[in-house]
């Protein structure tokens, strides 16, 4: 069996085998001599140097991801458009190398013949790390992971009410404050329990360049998030003029639901003021650093959950809306999206909104919507209309944070944006997919990995693979025999029992028990599962 994830455009599966070691040589055309070495790196199996059994040659008439592989008696060969297409040839024959027997120094490779290229252009990945801080080690080691399963995009969560996380010198305290919060919340939704111990961190902006150029090596765009207006309560622990009313606040501790109110916390959960001239100011200024650290076509600013009582009563946002005759707060909200929208452009950059944005009147539809949201919402078949683009991320199958008692691993494989949710006359208006990762209750690597796994393999294959070609009974035998890479790179992936929860009120029960009595069940019960088969 020949396991690939994602599932190839083509695979035709030849009698024979090819023998490799890895002092098995590379060669190349003119126009690929300098990607030798990034496949061997990728496969860790050949040498640049040696006899010579693998060829790289570029097509010309193929698209940037796309590549043949060809095993055959003879050798090796691949063809591909650039650079990305033998990335992802390398990370194909990586997984077609690996659980192969060793014999004497060498593995056999079955014969076959593979064309592939990408169903969606933009497939995308998000991290939360406002909530919880991971640090370089722990990205680098994620876009490793996203690049074997051919996952071009990495959407990164850097600020939110519970810490800024990336450094503005213009701005030093919006890390010297708020980078740091005093605690955190623990349990679960509507808890009122605390970790009893501070947390903190961000990404200096050395780091951030680093980061950005390991992930370019590895054919991954960031795309960062800013929040604004909302979710701005690290900013205004920094600089308190940012908010309507100017009055001392803190980082906040915790995680939303009713735990504010259980602590008697009023005044968190407010939006910038859109009516002050210096809000603009220090949004243009965080930018235009922001813009410079990352070369990505695209910017997230969220534009979700954004209370809009203060500006009913706010007499700078009043006047505002009086100045530029707007007649509602949503329509102000509008009205800030399209200045930062037109900064942004300035920039080339092209900028990103949750779908609740939409809603606003009058948005330029050079914004890209990204659709997320529980329940229906027309706003996003209105800005289709209007020829808008989108980014589809539905909560049921892309929020990898949910428990898999509520949203089990099918929901992500068997998800098809073009069926009872976008219209299939809108498809080509659909840019790609992404999965998220909210980290409230995801505070270690371990949980992180198993919230991923296998989600994320069965995301990649709903951006990559055509819908004709996808099985989910095959996609788990593949990935069976994925695992063993898995292992072998130490990844806390979800065994089947916790990934695959069987009946209606199981399942019911479990999500009872993730959302009110213990968070970490499924990592716990992970755990004794992976002992019991390592035994």
């Amino acid at each position: 069996m020949i396991a690939i994830i994602p599932q190839p455009l083509s695979l035709e599966e030849k009698e024979g085998f090819y023998a490799v070691s890895k002092t098995t040589g590379v060669a190349a055309d003119a126009a690929m001599q300098a990607h030798i070495a990034l496949f061997c790196g990728i496969t860790g199996c050949f040498a640049e140097t040696g006899e010579t059994a693998v060829h790289l040659s570029y097509q010309k008439d193929f698209a940037k991801e796309e590549y043949v592989l060809t095993i055959s008696p003879q050798g090796i060969q691949v063809q591909a458009g650039s650079e990305a297409g033998v990335l992802y040839a390398a990370e194909t024959l990586r997984q077609i190398l690996h659980g192969r027997e060793e014999k004497d120094g060498r593995w056999l490779l079955p014969c076959c013949e593979i064309h592939d290229k990408p169903r969606y252009a933009y497939r995308s990945i998000h991290l939360d790390e406002a909530r919880h801080f991971f640090g370089e080690k722990t990205v680098k080691r994620l876009l490793d992971l996203l690049a074997l399963y051919k996952i071009n995009v990495f959407h990164w969560h850097l600020t939110d009410d519970q810490g800024w996380r990336i450094e503005i010198k213009k701005y030093p305290r919006l890390t010297e404050v708020g980078a740091y919060r005093k605690d955190s919340t623990v349990g679960g939704w509507n808890w009122l329990a605390f970790e009893g111990k501070p947390h903190g961190g961000f990404y200096t902006q050395e780091q951030i360049r680093d980061i950005v150029a390991y992930a370019a090596a590895r054919n991954i765009m960031i795309v960062p998030e800013i929040d604004m207006p909302a979710h701005f309560a690290a900013a205004f622990a920094a600089y308190p003029y940012l908010a309507c009313r100017e009055i001392d606040c803190e980082v906040q501790w915790h995680f939303g639901g009713k735990t504010p109110a259980l602590a008697g916390m009023r005044d968190w959960n407010r939006s910038a003021c859109i009516g002050k001239e210096s809000t603009f100011t220090f949004v243009f200024d965080v930018l235009e650093e922001v813009f410079d650290l990352f070369p990505a076509p695209y910017f997230h600013i969220g534009g979700d959950e954004a209370p809009k009582g203060e500006w009913t009563k706010c007499p700078h946002c009043q006047k505002r809306m009086a100045d530029n005759h707007l007649d509602s707060v949503e329509e102000l909200q509008g009205y800030f999206n399209n200045r930062v929208n037109e900064f942004a452009k300035a920039h080339g950059k092209r900028l990103i909104v949750w779908n609740e944005a939409l809603a606003a009147q009058g948005l330029d539809t050079s914004i890209v919507g990204q659709y997320w949201t529980v329940e229906w919402d027309d706003n996003v078949n209105q800005y289709l209309e209007k020829g808008g683009d989108l980014i589809v991320c539905k909560h049921q199958a892309c929020y990898f944070d949910m428990c898999y008692g509520q949203y089990p691993l099918w929901n992500t494989y068997c998800f098809e944006p073009t069926k009872r949710l976008v219209p299939a006359r809108f498809a080509d208006q659909i840019l790609g997919v992404e999965g998220l990762l909210w980290t409230e209750w995801v505070s270690t690597v371990e949980k992180m990995d198993m919230q991923y796994f296998p989600r994320l393999p069965a995301l990649s294959e709903l951006a990559w693979s055509m819908p004709e070609n996808k099985d989910f009974a095959d996609f788990l035998n593949r990935m069976h025999e994925n695992e063993k890479l898995l292992d072998d790179l130490g990844v806390n992936y979800a065994e089947d029992k916790i990934a695959l929860p069987r009946g209606y009120q199981h399942r019911q029960k479990l999500t009872n028990r993730w959302y009110f009595r213990e968070q970490d069940w499924e990592l716990r019960k992970n755990r004794e599962l992976k002992q019991q088969k390592n035994k």
